[in-house]
């Protein structure tokens, strides 16, 4: 794994890494908030049916780069199994049973992310042996499910006179799907679809659950838009207010944005 010349670690401490844990692999990037030309991002795919935590481990301690003193630390773990609790309702205690009641065999190690501005939280999980590994190996990691990520850049995107859903296309066959009323959140949820007539499903029925109109209201796609082209195409004939996010990355930072997820573009976009 070759790093560009233009990351120094002997300064470790002006870079953000960012880890991101998806079902399926391994993706990490690195930037410099103070130097918008500095990004490098890699990823790797793990064997279907090896040992997820073994896969973890062995990227970890085969680069020594991931244990260096950095400015953050951000570990994002993309998984449908998560939930939204209103600030009002949450119970730290009640988290793994609020969990177990929505979602189907979630992992045991319970973790909140708070959404500033709308009064809720993710919660959601991951692997004991996964967390404590990253825990105690990485510097001062912060755990955030990527959905948390995700409601805070689309709600401060949002017209906060309107409605709107967001739809992410992410790995592993996942789809977001984020919706606001006006200036309140309401629906934020990752479907698995295997093909795009599933995809079409899971938001056409959002559509018409959140009682969402066709000639009013907004919806807007992300992430993996040249993947799933005949999804948007056929849904752009239904709603007549679609769009694809454009994201503005500094003017000298020269990225494939469809080769990173949205949650890392959020980072950057934000520099």
């Amino acid at each position: 794994m070759f790093l560009p010349d233009n990351i120094d670690f002997t300064e470790s401490k002006k870079y953000i890494l960012s880890i991101r844990l998806t079902p399926s692999g391994f993706y990490f990037s690195v930037h410099c908030p103070s130097n918008t030309t500095v990004f490098y991002q890699n990823s790797v795919q793990f064997e279907a049916n090896s040992d997820y935590f073994k896969n973890i481990e062995r990227i970890i301690f085969l680069y020594s780069f991931f244990s260096y003193n950095y400015q953050q630390i951000n570990v994002i773990c993309l998984d449908e199994k998560a939930i939204i609790v209103p600030n009002e309702f949450h119970e730290k205690k009640l988290e793994f049973d609020l969990l177990s009641y929505n979602c189907l065999n979630p992992k045991l190690h319970v973790n909140n992310n708070e959404i500033k501005g709308l009064d809720c939280k993710v919660v959601w999980s991951m692997d004991p042996l996964v967390y404590n590994f990253m825990s105690r190996t990485l510097l001062n990691p912060k755990f955030m499910h990527h959905l948390s990520l995700l409601v805070s850049y689309f709600y401060k995107l949002h017209n906060k006179n309107t409605s709107a859903l967001f739809v992410n296309f992410n790995d592993d066959k996942m789809m977001d799907t984020i919706a606001f009323s006006n200036g309140k959140l309401i629906f934020a949820k990752t479907f698995r679809a295997e093909n795009s007539l599933e995809e079409m499903y899971y938001i056409q029925k959002s559509w018409e659950i959140l009682h969402l109109d066709v000639q009013l209201d907004m919806l807007f796609f992300s992430g993996e838009i040249g993947n799933h082209s005949e999804c948007i195409e056929t849904l752009k004939k239904t709603v007549s207010k679609t769009r694809n996010l454009s994201f503005k990355l500094p003017s000298n930072t020269k990225i494939n944005k469809e080769e990173i997820p949205t949650e890392i573009l959020y980072q950057l976009c934000a520099l």
